[in-house]
């Protein structure tokens, strides 16, 4: 596996090498050479936003959980209300499954279905599977607090499947997903960053002119301190004069 991801850190020195691309190049030496392996994954990256949700920043990865929390909220609302309720954050079970294609969350059988579906539809299946196995456990996750959820996630979900993928990858074509839908969300997800990068901009620009003030301050008061003395010492000599007189 260190091949290929060499080579592809020559190609691409921005992204170079992250965790969760080594299950997807792993399983692609389990088809084919490495050479044909690291072609097969230069085009994934490029044309397939994985390039995006593995850049260091990780944008990417923030608007696809930000348009899996909306279909959770429009599509499951009491599980997204039990959620919100625990504190249990979409990132905590979804992040995994958006890097590795759901190649950490299934044995390799019911990750292949997905992956095979991946390669044809794009990140579009990663939304639907997700959302289908939120809906075959909402009533069984209602009942759970954040460990048991955790829990749950880890231990349970992954062997729901093991012996029926069809039946996930059946209700996974049931959900609801709108393309123009998740486009304006991420027009809106980006204003959103832009809204906070222009705040981050003013909170700098701010905390510069503060220390620029303090520090301006600080001479000022030396300048005073000093000035203070001096008056002091005049009018010492003053009044020496005066009594001699």
């Amino acid at each position: 596996i260190f091949n290929p991801f060499q080579a592809y850190s020559l190609v691409d020195r921005e992204v170079g090498y992250c965790q969760g691309s080594a299950f997807i190049v792993g399983l692609l030496l389990m088809q084919m050479p490495e050479e044909e392996a690291f072609c097969v994954f230069v085009r994934l990256m490029q044309e397939y936003r994985l390039r995006e949700l593995f850049k260091p920043s990780m944008a990417e990865l923030g608007l696809c959980i930000y348009q899996f929390e909306y279909m959770l909220q429009e599509q499951l609302p009491e599980l997204n209300i039990h959620f919100r309720s625990q504190s249990f954050l979409t990132s905590m079970y979804a992040s995994s499954w958006f890097l590795t294609l759901f190649l950490t969350t299934f044995p390799l059988p019911v990750a292949t279905r997905v992956f095979d579906i991946f390669m044809y539809e794009g990140l579009e299946i990663v939304f639907r599977v997700g959302m289908a196995l939120l809906q075959f456990n909402q009533a069984e996750l209602i009942q759970l607090d954040m460990e048991g959820m955790s829990q749950y996630f880890q231990k349970v979900i992954p062997h729901q499947f093991d012996s029926c993928p069809d039946k996930l990858i059946l209700r996974a074509f049931q959900v609801k997903y709108n393309p123009k839908k998740m486009k304006r969300l991420e027009k809106e997800y980006a204003a959103i960053k832009n809204k906070e990068m222009e705040e981050q901009i003013e909170i700098k620009r701010l905390r510069t002119e503060n220390r620029l003030l303090k520090q301006r301050i600080e001479t000022l008061e030396k300048e005073s301190a000093a000035l203070a003395d001096r008056l002091i010492q005049v009018a010492s000599k003053i009044a020496i004069f005066l009594f001699s007189a």
